[in-house]
């Protein structure tokens, strides 16, 4: 990165976490009230006598109430200015978002209809793989945290490389085992657990990360939508293609018949080694942070370590209270940081917006000297946001920490390996012992069969099309209008609803997804599947985004791998899903094997047999004949769908989407039942965290009403010098008191 400073701004600084020396990064005015300012854009806005003005955590509290929340077009300027390290995880994002919803869209239908595998078999083969999945991605997680985002993805990517290769070449089931259940866990499932949510976590502030992970959100289906038009327009337009062999058989590696989706699984294999060579040129390890808009674990380090300094202050020089200075600790190789879109070109792009958030800077000096003439106090002021200052520093890890300490005795490496599995397991216990940490667990459990309406979209939509409507039909098109509408719609959402607490958006968008599903059950068909795909995506992007950026915010700082895959434990119901939409399609949308060869093709097209006796004709198919005669007096064509297969039994497909609606509904029910707790403004002994409080604002919080008491709660806990609940942090030492009190997510007493 170039240590390019922002043009019109004070210097953004890049710097080394690896270092544990620190300066103070501060400026100094004389005044008749001893008052100095930063110029509206610090972490603490003046620096106070502590006998006879609010504490430093006082001040920040102020801040907090009186700064409001960012317009639209500043999110997007905020955003824009962050580090260019994010555009390399946006992309990273897109390519692997590609290969793994490309994959996981085809999968059933290339199982089943290229290996001859039925479709309860196809479900629990796919459950079998979820499992194994959930449990390579959770040492991935605890992986991230102690060696880094990118040694992961490195190391994965090599991985998933051979798996993609066996599942694209790959002719037996001995092949396809290897790929689904050794390779592909290895390697796919320790990028799919949120590896680059980590480091996009890392990458934004607190006031950029809703609309960086709606952006992520929607870059990562932007990649599933083009996935689906992708399949489509290669099973419209190419036809199978047949390898032979040197010898002119079909027994080599890369010979074959490749149909079309076969097609496809090549190209996702080519997607995952280009996403493997920009991981291993462009991706590093790097934290952002900006001095005004600091994380809380953060904001915790430096009021404790400002009040300590301002301790060591007042006994060295007592009397001096007329200099004072606002600081900010930094470590000693900060450097300026390199912005995503430069200064300039956001001005040329943006010109209304940007100078009206530059002119901030001047209203708010203009502000403090009237202020200074009047004697009166600039921490009463409203305070108004000016643009950011971001900082970046190198990720330190776990593993960093443990390298350094061991280094001068490597002939007790097995100690060290020992004592560093101790404190994994002492980090899980810490982070189960953390109420953020069981409000996430809650939610993603409560809200399990609404993500069942997902599970539905992969597995049992393409072949409810294709078997009763034909391979003609744009199954993956359709299936595309979710993913289309989740990368338009979430930056908007995220912009516009910046300022609302998160699950006023999120209850609708639950109830919208909730009873999608009717709409394929009172029309089972083409038309159903298309309303269904479009009431579904906008309850989707109200509540899906605003959850990933709020558990990503509930995250403890050097540890968010290891949060991630423990609030992720929902996933582990994933696989018993995958077992029941197989038994679902068995049951209530069954294949007609009869009328289809090998490959799944159709047997749609009718051929004259002389060789038979009966006049008969024989259908067959693209690539192969079927053992299928009709009577030539009888029935004229060939089945191009399962309805018209003669051999097939019929079933009622609406009975399985009014299954799924009433499993959606209980979601939304039992996220309001614990809504309270979830929303984390009352304590235990405020009727069990609020669960039963009966008022209005409970009964309407069904649809996502705010608690009429949660503001106020807030704030008398914060007065008595009380916390909410509990945070934690990786690097702090067990012998501190205070952090491990904090570490049990109990409501403890700040000193």
């Amino acid at each position: 990165f170039a240590a390019v400073p922002l043009a019109g701004f004070p210097q953004c600084s890049i710097y080394r976490s690896n270092s544990r020396m620190f300066h103070r990064s501060s400026t100094a005015s004389n005044s008749d009230d001893g008052h100095a300012s930063d110029g509206g854009g610090s972490l603490s806005a003046t620096t106070q006598d502590v006998h006879s003005h609010p504490t430093t955590s006082q001040n920040q509290e102020n801040e907090e109430k009186q700064q409001p929340h960012p317009t639209g077009h500043e999110s997007l300027l905020r955003f824009l200015l962050l580090p260019n390290q994010v555009l390399i995880v946006l992309t990273l994002e897109f390519l692997n978002s590609f290969r793994s919803f490309g994959l996981r869209f085809v999968l059933y239908n290339y199982v089943t209809n290229e290996f001859g595998i039925s479709d309860v078999k196809a479900g629990a083969l796919l459950g079998t793989k979820g499992f194994i999945d959930i449990i390579f991605g959770t040492i991935g997680s605890i992986m991230v945290d102690m060696i880094g985002v990118r040694r992961i993805s490195i190391i994965a990517m090599s991985v998933a490389i051979i798996g993609r290769t066996l599942l694209a070449f790959g002719r037996s089931t001995t092949s396809l085992y290897l790929a689904l259940f050794l390779f592909s866990p290895c390697g796919d499932a320790l990028l799919s657990v949120g590896l680059y949510r980590v480091a996009l976590k890392k990458l934004t502030t607190p006031l950029t990360r809703p609309l960086a992970f709606a952006m992520s959100y929607a870059v990562s289906n932007l990649a599933g939508a083009l996935a689906d038009v992708c399949v489509d327009k290669m099973r419209s337009s190419l036809k199978d293609v047949q390898i032979d062999d040197e010898n002119g058989g079909g027994g080599g590696y890369l010979s074959g018949v490749f149909t079309p989706i076969r097609q496809f699984i090549v190209v996702t294999w080519v997607i995952v080694l280009v996403t493997f060579g920009i991981a291993y040129c462009f991706l590093e390890d790097w934290t952002v942070i900006d001095p005004n808009d600091l994380d809380d674990d953060e904001k915790r380090k430096q009021s404790t370590t400002t009040r300590h300094q301002t301790s060591l202050e007042n006994e060295t020089d007592n009397d001096d209270h007329d200099a004072t200075t606002t600081s900010i600790i930094l470590p000693a190789d900060a450097l300026p940081a390199s912005p995503m879109i430069r200064p300039h070109l956001l001005q040329r792009w943006f010109p209304t917006h940007y100078d009206s958030v530059q002119a901030i800077e001047d209203e708010h000096h203009q502000m403090e000297v009237s202020n200074d003439d009047n004697n009166f106090s600039t921490s009463t002021m409203i305070r108004r946001r000016s643009l950011p200052k971001y900082q970046m520093y190198r990720t330190r890890y776990n593993h960093d920490h443990d390298t350094q300490a061991n280094s001068p005795n490597e002939e007790n490496s097995s100690t060290s390996r020992c004592s560093g599995l101790i404190k994994v397991v002492n980090q899980v216990i810490a982070i189960l012992k953390l109420r953020n940490t069981w409000r996430v667990l809650i939610f993603g459990f409560l809200s399990f069969t609404i993500v069942l309406d997902w599970t539905a979209s992969e597995i049992v939509l393409p072949p409810f099309l294709e078997r009763r409507f034909g391979e003609k039909i744009p199954i993956y098109t359709i299936q595309s209008i979710n993913l289309f509408g989740c990368l338009i719609l979430p930056p908007f959402v995220g912009a516009l609803t910046t300022g609302r607490e998160d699950f006023q958006i999120v209850m609708p968008g639950l109830w919208l997804m909730a009873i999608s599903p009717i709409f394929v059950a009172l029309s089972p068909n083409v038309g159903g599947a298309c309303i269904w795909q479009i009431v579904m995506t906008i309850g989707e992007v109200l509540w899906s985004p605003r959850i990933i950026s709020w558990t990503a915010s509930l995250a403890p700082t050097g540890m968010e791998g290891l949060f991630f895959a423990i609030t992720s434990a929902r996933a582990i119901l994933g696989p018993i899903t995958d077992a029941v939409m197989g038994t679902m399609n068995d049951k209530y949308n069954t294949n007609c094997p009869d009328c289809r060869d090998q490959y799944g093709h159709f047997c749609d097209v009718v051929v004259n047999n002389n060789d038979n006796a009966n006049n008969a004709v024989q259908c067959v198919s693209a690539q192969e004949e079927c053992n299928l005669f009709l009577d030539n007096q009888q029935q004229q064509s060939c089945p191009q769908t399962c309805l018209e297969c003669p051999t097939w039994v019929p079933t009622d497909p609406s009975t399985f989407w009014y299954l799924l609606m009433i499993a959606g509904i209980a979601a939304p029910l039992s996220v309001w039942l614990f809504l309270p707790f979830l929303r984390g403004a009352h304590v235990r002994d405020d009727r069990c965290y609020g669960l039963f409080r009966v008022n209005k604002a409970r009964i309407f919080g069904i649809c996502g009403a705010p608690d009429d008491d949660q503001d106020s709660n807030i704030n008398i806990r914060r007065r008595q010098g009380r916390q909410v609940y509990g945070h934690l942090d990786s690097n702090s030492s067990s012998s501190n008191s205070t952090s491990s009190v904090m570490a049990n997510g109990v409501d403890i007493e700040l000193t």
